[in-house]
């Protein structure tokens, strides 16, 4: 994802977010907690939620990145292509090779042509096990990223007094359409979670205008949502059918919280050491969301999940280090290469 960072400040240097940048690195080993855990007897369902904290701060991002500006809609779109794509197909290509010739590796995994170019696309579709999952499974949140990041490339092309009405009444139209022909829309994500990228530009519309609540406000809502996740977990209420609702609004709390914080300078004696770490793991965050599944498989296969205590933290360790390594060596190379090759501003 894109680095955010505040306006520069009085010495022209920009201010990275540290609020965005540890939510990212959050939901990422949240994410890779729940699927670790999945080896084993399951557990730590909630932290399925880190996609919908992704989602939140996805509309946050793209409002805040834009707000007050013309962007060109190709441009938009190039950026948001360059950023995502090439280190999601290399991760797509590199899972179907190893299903290939060891299909126990990742069982989840299933070749197909057909299934293999949709999945490239960002096309959502059902995999030949009936589910809708792309090549590369956590891929399915792309997908629903690709429908964000059209709506806003479509806004970008009005004027700059609509954008957030446009954005907001294609998402509510799209989850509509999902509720009237729900085979197979809805369940392809023609659904309320695509409502949390509207709630993240909220956020950026109140962070734009200043008008989020001061810090102890933020403080009380970060609390709120961890609550909420904690409690539903807890009495095992959830259903698929309200994700947005029971998921969904703790994430807002969480990010709206976070940044109230941060804007209201309840973050500012952090220690530098804790900033760069949120600073660079939040950076790797999308790395780690793609690699997380084969690096957990690799450790699965070697040294087992029969003792959860030690595979899930050897399964997170090796997931944070394949997405560092990932970004360093791989997603920022082609992201630069790519940009300074067409020249994209």
């Amino acid at each position: 994802m894109t680095t955010v960072y505040r306006p520069p400040d009085q010495n022209g240097r920009p201010e990275v977010l540290v609020s965005i940048q540890a939510l990212r690195a959050l939901a990422a080993l949240s994410v890779t907690t729940y699927h670790a855990l999945q080896w084993g007897d399951g557990g730590f369902d909630v932290g399925r939620a880190g996609v919908d904290v992704f989602f939140v701060i996805s509309g946050f991002i793209m409002w805040h990145v834009t707000a007050g500006r013309y962007v060109a809609p190709a441009n938009f779109l190039w950026r948001r292509l360059t950023r995502v794509a090439p280190l999601y197909w290399l991760s797509t290509l590199g899972v179907l090779a190893v299903a290939v010739v060891w299909p126990g590796f990742l069982p989840e995994v299933r070749p197909g042509w057909t299934h293999l170019a949709l999945s490239l696309a960002f096309i959502p579709h059902l995999d030949p096990r009936g589910l809708p999952f792309p090549t590369l499974p956590p891929g399915w949140t792309l997908n629903y990223e690709a429908v964000f990041y059209l709506t806003f490339a479509a806004a970008l092309a009005g004027p700059r007094a609509w954008r957030g009405r446009v954005v907001v009444g294609a998402l509510t139209a799209v989850t509509a359409f999902g509720f009237l022909k729900p085979e197979p829309f809805y369940f392809l994500g023609a659904n309320p979670m695509l409502l949390q990228f509207a709630a993240g530009l909220g956020l950026g519309l109140a962070v734009e205008h200043r008008r989020l609540p001061g810090p102890v406000v933020g403080m009380l809502m970060v609390a709120c949502g961890l609550g909420l996740w904690v409690l539903e977990d807890a009495l095992g209420i959830f259903t698929e059918l309200w994700r947005p609702l029971l998921w969904g609004v703790p994430a807002f709390l969480v990010v709206g919280g976070a940044l109230s914080l941060e804007t209201g300078g309840g973050l500012a004696h952090l220690p530098r050491p804790l900033k760069r770490g949120f600073e660079v793991t939040g950076d790797a965050s999308y790395a780690i969301y793609l690699l997380h599944l084969p690096a957990t498989a690799l450790i699965a296969h070697s040294l087992g999940w029969a003792h959860p205590w030690l595979f899930a933290p050897a399964a997170l360790a090796a997931s944070i280090l394949a997405g560092l390594a990932g970004r360093a060596y791989v997603e920022r190379p082609l992201l630069l290469a790519l940009r300074r090759r067409f020249k994209a501003i």
